[in-house]
């Protein structure tokens, strides 16, 4: 009884562990399904990818304006790709792996670049706030001086 028992377990754990692995064969096929782009569509996508995105060698250029080797390159590598079917987030964080966060022309926000965001905001609150002190200050004064005049 107990081998019988043993027998069917391991039946039941196999069918398991191959319904285990029709689902994961399965996913990886959708998730690998890719958009096929007609020519008009792969030109401005290919286009809005690279004006999304930092020349690596220039300085404030994005790959759509820089005419480096690096960036024909990386414009190749975008049109490449979306004649493979790839998306354009695809794209995107395939050029974030190969060469980091500094790669987006706008970075995202982070933790690491909150005080690109947060510090022009807080020296904006700063400023308006020292303006509207010095101007308390200045009608403050001015009372004292008028009212120390009239007596």
């Amino acid at each position: 009884m107990m081998l019988y028992h043993n027998h069917t377990l391991f039946r039941v754990m196999t069918y398991l562990g191959l319904i285990l692995i029709m689902v994961l064969f399965s996913y990886h096929g959708i998730a690998k399904e890719s958009a096929q782009y007609n020519q008009e569509q792969i030109k401005t996508l290919g286009f809005d990818i690279a004006k999304s995105l930092r020349c690596p060698a220039s300085i404030n250029k994005s790959l759509f304006e820089s005419q480096t080797a690096i960036a024909n390159e990386l414009k190749a590598e975008i049109f490449l790709q979306l004649e493979q079917g790839q998306s354009k987030q695809q794209i995107i964080n395939f050029m974030v792996e190969r060469y980091g966060e500094k790669i987006h022309y706008m970075p995202s926000f982070s933790a690491a670049t909150s005080v690109l965001f947060l510090l022009p905001l807080a020296l904006l609150i700063f400023a308006v706030s020292f303006v509207c002190w010095l101007r308390k200050r200045q009608l403050t004064t001015q009372a004292y001086s008028t009212g120390d005049s009239y007596e």
